[in-house]
């Protein structure tokens, strides 16, 4: 038992060779996982590829479907990683003695091998049939391969934690989450991850610098998903939050983006062509802020729906009680109105038709936001629909229809981008007339000024006559906003 520290700084601190060191130990482990992930890999039915066609093909498919939701890993180092997954003669044994630039530590070595079968299981465990042909199977076999060498230097891993402690326990999340529908073994991993993450005070601008600009970037993106994450159970209430503003020092003050320049995707491949990856974080760091957002107001609907079912209203009350609504709705139309700020590429994906853009390049980047977009319209309307209306009866308040009529004409602005429907502008012009002239709420006139904005400007693009005498009746507006009216014909 003693040995146990000495073989931990060996990790960090000794060459390993081919004598009898505590180094050699890990070594021998690692060929000896190595070695049984071949061998249940080869024994398989039904394969269509070798091991190094499997794994990047999981690769592919993450950084077509995965990374724009979450954009955790860096692309050029989880395809360098698939090589040490094979081979017929075992490498020659890493060392820690002033290792060159593009040479893996042993430790090194451990996580790259235990981060890239991880992911292996992770999108196996995810992507539908009609994405991966291989048995859905071989993902048991790569997560056997990522915790068992996880579990080889794991007391080094809690002492010395990195990015990739983290990327590998979110990915061993998912996967449990995915094969066995419970939730005990994926939030234990996901915890695992959050306890790091708070240990190492990534909440904290200056504790994310690290010698390598890859590192910092990789540790500031892992944080920032670990909090969506975070506020997103607590949205929908599966789970109490581990990772809180209310526990850091001086709140979170990590940046979005730091200094840092050094790209996560692929230069050399075509499809990572013109500005994919920038937009990509633009659309990760809306998402982020929809579900944090969401997940602060649910906590304060809740908090003021507990406190007026045990404080009945009195006379002396009843001001305060009204004010705290008012903040409650206005917050709630603040939160709506974040969905002006998703960006014109996940809002149309289909409406880039720059001709200079090679088609095979549109049609895959047009993949990548269509991920995201549902992704973000999917937490946004989940969150709208989590009972925000009924809790703070906003359903019965003048604001209630002023709200709804934002939401559908929003939702017509937005497919007016790829069809436009010239018969209906002058009422949605009318609407937005309507709730600029009559409506009290700064926030409801703010977000119809947007709207008719950008209705005005879709109008100068078709060089319609539309815009002209935009004087339809406030009834006929309010009819044809009702849902049952507008659900047919387009």
């Amino acid at each position: 038992m003693s040995s146990v520290p000495v073989v931990i700084h060996a990790l960090a601190d000794l060459p390993c060779s081919v004598k009898s060191t505590p180094g050699s130990v890990f070594w021998d482990e690692f060929l000896h996982i190595r070695s049984r992930l071949i061998s249940r890999f080869n024994s398989l039915q039904g394969l269509s590829g070798h091991l190094e066609q499997v794994a990047h093909e999981c690769v592919d498919l993450f950084m077509q479907f995965l990374f724009p939701n979450t954009p955790i890993a860096h692309e050029p180092s989880l395809r360098a990683g698939i090589s040490l997954l094979f081979g017929d003669e075992p490498p020659n044994c890493p060392s820690t003695e002033s290792p060159g630039p593009d040479t893996l530590t042993l430790i090194e070595l451990l996580r790259r091998f235990a981060l890239v079968t991880a992911l292996c299981a992770h999108i196996i465990s995810v992507v539908p049939k009609t994405l991966f042909q291989n048995p859905k199977s071989l993902s048991d076999i790569f997560f056997e391969a990522s915790k068992s060498m996880l579990r080889t230097y794991e007391a080094y891993d809690l002492e010395h934690p990195d990015s990739t402690s983290l990327t590998i326990r979110m990915w061993h999340s998912s996967y449990a989450q995915n094969t066995t529908g419970k939730v005990g073994a994926s939030w234990h991993y996901h915890t695992e991850a959050c306890c790091l993450a708070q240990r190492m005070r990534l909440f904290d601008e200056a504790s994310i610098t690290r010698t390598s600009q890859i590192e910092s970037q990789l540790l500031r993106i892992n944080f920032w998903h670990l909090y969506l994450a975070e506020k997103t159970q607590v949205a929908f209430k599966s789970r109490p939050p581990i990772i809180d503003e209310r526990i850091c020092d001086d709140g979170i003050t990590l940046l979005e983006r730091g200094d840092e320049v050094v790209p996560f995707l692929d230069s050399s491949r075509a499809v990572n062509q013109v500005d994919l990856e920038s937009r990509i974080f633009v659309g990760f760091h809306l998402r982020r802020r929809i579900s944090a957002t969401a997940a602060s107001l649910i906590n304060d609907i809740a908090s003021h729906a507990r406190h007026a079912e045990t404080n009945p209203p009195s006379g002396e009350q009843s001001s305060r009680v009204n004010e705290e609504m008012n903040s409650l709705i206005e917050r709630y139309l603040k939160f709506t109105a974040l969905v002006n700020e998703v960006p014109p590429w996940v809002r149309r994906p289909d409406g880039d038709n720059n001709p200079k853009v090679d088609e095979s390049v549109r049609a895959y980047q047009t993949t990548c936001f269509w991920a995201q977009r549902t992704n973000i319209m999917t937490i946004y309307h989940s969150c709208i629909d989590h009972g925000f209306l009924v809790i703070v009866g906003l359903s019965e308040s003048p604001l209630s229809g002023a709200s709804r009529k934002l939401e559908i004409i929003r939702d017509f602005v937005d497919d007016l981008q790829g069809t436009p429907f010239v018969d209906k502008v002058r009422r949605v012009g009318a609407i937005l007339l309507e709730l600029l002239h009559s409506s009290d709420n700064a926030t409801i006139r703010t977000q119809a000024e947007v709207l008719f904005s950008a209705l005005l400007d879709i109008l100068s693009r078709l060089d319609s006559k539309a815009s002209e005498g935009l004087e339809v009746s406030g009834a006929d507006a309010l009819d044809w906003c009702n849902p049952t009216t507008v659900s047919s014909g387009g």
